[in-house]
């Protein structure tokens, strides 16, 4: 039996119309995973392995590999560090009010 072709997009983008706590949630975890993604690429860029990161932070290669396959979120200090070692920084900003008239 051959298998179905399902849209996922599709079935998000519906469901996301759908019912706002789904849509709430999903707008949270797709923050966590652009974090991640964006973190992961500049790790690429450098040049390093998940292995040399590791070493140059002071952390396992495990928490490396784990935070970038979104199987386990580092303590806060881990993070950072893993931030530092690629020169990336976090910046803060006050969300925004916009009004459209």
């Amino acid at each position: 039996m051959p298998f179905k072709r399902i849209d996922t997009k599709k079935i998000v983008n519906e469901k996301i119309q759908t019912d706002q706590d789904f849509a709430k949630t999903y707008e949270e975890v797709k923050k966590e995973y652009s974090l991640i993604e964006q973190v992961a690429n500049a790790r690429k860029e450098a040049g390093l392995t998940q292995q040399e990161l590791a070493d140059k932070v002071g952390v396992s290669q495990q928490v490396i590999s784990r935070f970038e396959n979104e199987k386990h979120a580092p303590t806060l200090d881990s993070f950072l560090k893993i931030l530092e070692g690629l020169d990336l920084e976090i910046t803060i900003n006050k969300k925004k009010d916009y009004i459209s008239l």
